[in-house]
């Protein structure tokens, strides 16, 4: 793991040393950070930013924006799980500053959030249907939110805006690499 990623690592293990963390995955050199909500209790005990069927369908949405998995990262907006509710946002904002720090760390061209809590977590307080497939410029980075996969399960008529989103996605990253690089 690079040294940046190993310094916020460190700094959230001593930030919350009584719970089980789970760390962002995936290449330190990224294009793409997919930000996701908080790891459920199965993610936790995997120790995987993202798991089973959500982790398929995000597998097959990769393929549909032309990414290698191997050359994403994926990470958590707050990196614990907390039993039998949802995260406050007191707990949500605790998380932020090591995320952003994550991010800036990995230096990406676009952040995609995955749900609700990310999309909080990221700092665009707005209803996720008011955004989603919209891009945000967020300075050093383009922000592209959209549901998180697991929301297909419950919803399948959310799978054609998934879709499309990563489409989009294909789309910024073809502009991004087409525009010229500032000097």
């Amino acid at each position: 793991m690079e040294n940046g990623l190993f310094q916020v690592n460190k700094l959230l293990k001593k930030k919350f040393s009584a719970k089980k963390l789970v760390f962002g995955q995936g290449f330190d050199g990224a294009k793409v950070v997919f930000v996701t909500d908080p790891p459920t209790p199965k993610e936790e005990s995997e120790n995987k930013p993202i798991t089973g069927h959500s982790e398929k369908i995000l597998n097959k949405l990769l393929k549909v924006a032309g990414l290698n998995k191997q050359k994403v990262y994926i990470t958590n907006v707050v990196k614990y799980t907390v039993s039998g509710r949802v995260h406050t946002s007191k707990e949500v904002k605790s998380s932020v500053p090591f995320l952003k720090e994550e991010i800036k760390t990995i230096s990406p061209q676009v952040v995609v959030t995955l749900g609700t809590i990310a999309l909080t977590g990221i700092g665009l307080r707005q209803p996720l249907s008011n955004v989603r497939g919209r891009t945000f410029n967020f300075g050093s980075y383009e922000l592209l939110p959209t549901h998180h996969p697991e929301s297909v399960l419950k919803n399948p008529g959310l799978q054609p805006e998934l879709e499309a989103d990563f489409l989009k996605l294909k789309t910024l990253l073809k502009t991004i690499k087409e525009r010229p690089t500032e000097v």
